[in-house]
């Protein structure tokens, strides 16, 4: 799938740098990257879920440094909406298997373990707390499976099945069993939690990535239409930008402090940033 079009591992010793700062560069060729969180820790701040634990981006310097002493594998990494430093993970440990769902507090520095999930420990890839109500999340099984919960994690519940070829995924802003699914074959809008789903885009190209702002309005990247804004309500989709850089663009985030602050990374790698709503983009890592 296009989310996984990503970089390729070198054997870099990231454990054994503690928590110095390293060239943003040395960390992209390095490692994969999971997932882009703006925002978590401050307007201004990146945060990386990688293959070899979080790091905190230093925008001006281009460094990026170890947050915390984890180098496990952060999948499915999902802010708490509007909680500055809460986030939900999943993934794999570094000594293998399956890390359930974690959570911190402090943006990355330590975790705790919430649950296992059903038929876990589970790694969801795909994993997103509810814009609407941040006691709910969502979390996609490897085989499609929806699971809900409504306890912040504690306990999981079978819900439905996502649509094929799932790249990622995201929440109303407004509707706790409202979900949005980026797959190879075009945007799909859930109502009922994931139990059934309907095509919102009349172009069912792939849909790279998208992301649900606080103001309400969902952000797609879809390959030969670019970025587009889609008003949920009306069901109305507006191409904000017709080009994107690589022409396509994975791990989009939304700052939830400032609709109009954008990161994603690019086809080859690039951590991207916006701040006029994605109409332009600058490379933090050219």
């Amino acid at each position: 799938m296009i989310r996984y079009l990503l970089l390729t591992v070198l054997a870099l010793p990231f454990a054994a740098q503690a928590q110095e700062a390293m060239p943003l560069a040395e960390l992209m060729s390095g490692t994969h990257i999971h997932g882009i969180v703006a925002g978590l820790n401050g307007l201004d701040s990146a945060t990386l879920a990688t293959h070899h634990g979080v790091f905190m981006v230093d925008l001006a310097e281009q460094t990026a440094v170890p947050v915390g002493s984890s180098r496990d594998d952060f999948m499915g990494f999902s802010p708490v909406p509007g909680q500055i430093g809460h986030a939900f993970a999943s993934g794999h440990p570094e000594t293998g298997g399956n890390l359930g769902v974690i959570r911190t507090k402090d943006g990355g520095k330590t975790w705790a373990h919430v649950s296992d999930g059903i038929g876990g420990p589970v790694d969801f890839h795909n994993m997103e707390v509810s814009r609407a109500d941040a006691a709910v999340l969502y979390g996609i099984s490897h085989d499609g499976t929806v699971q809900r919960s409504g306890d912040a994690g504690a306990s999981w519940a079978f819900t439905g099945t996502a649509p094929d070829k799932l790249i990622d995924i995201a929440t109303s802003a407004t509707t706790p069993d409202q979900i949005y699914a980026a797959t190879e074959n075009g945007l799909f809008e859930s109502r009922d939690a994931g139990a059934s789903w309907q095509s919102i885009l009349a172009t069912k190209a792939p849909v790279s990535t998208i992301d649900m702002g606080a103001d309400g309005r969902l952000r797609a990247v879809q390959l030969g239409q670019g970025l587009i804004d889609v008003d949920v309500a009306s069901g109305n989709a507006t191409i904000v930008a017709p080009e994107v850089p690589g022409g396509y663009l994975l791990y989009l985030s939304v700052t939830h402090a400032d609709p109009l602050r954008l990161m994603a990374l690019s086809p080859e790698g690039a951590l991207l940033l916006s701040d006029d709503g994605g109409i332009t983009w600058r490379a933090v890592l050219g």
